[in-house]
């Protein structure tokens, strides 16, 4: 499964999208959706999420991506959103 860095607190954490158990925030905005995908064990090892958490904590923010990683992610996320899968596990939280 995948492992994440939240992108308020820099906790490691299941799944990008998922709410934070440390800090208790989810992504909800495009932006934060897009950084918490790309702050995930699908792009980058152990170590280096270790690194991002260690920014978050020390700046109060996620890293900025470079545009040509930028581009890449939001591609990626706008497929992510065309496919429903969002639309779903909101839902699915909005429900419980």
């Amino acid at each position: 499964m995948t492992t994440a860095v939240c992108f308020h607190c820099g906790h490691l954490k299941f799944g990008s999208f998922n709410i934070c158990e440390e800090c208790q925030t989810q992504p909800r905005t495009d932006e934060e959706l897009i950084v918490s995908l790309a702050m995930s064990d699908h792009y980058f090892d152990q170590p280096t999420m270790e690194s991002m958490g260690d920014y978050i904590r020390e700046h109060g923010h996620p890293p900025h991506l470079d545009p040509n990683s930028e581009e890449t992610f939001r591609r990626n996320f706008e497929e992510v959103k065309a496919s429903g899968l969002l639309n779903q596990l909101f839902q699915d939280r909005d429900d419980s």
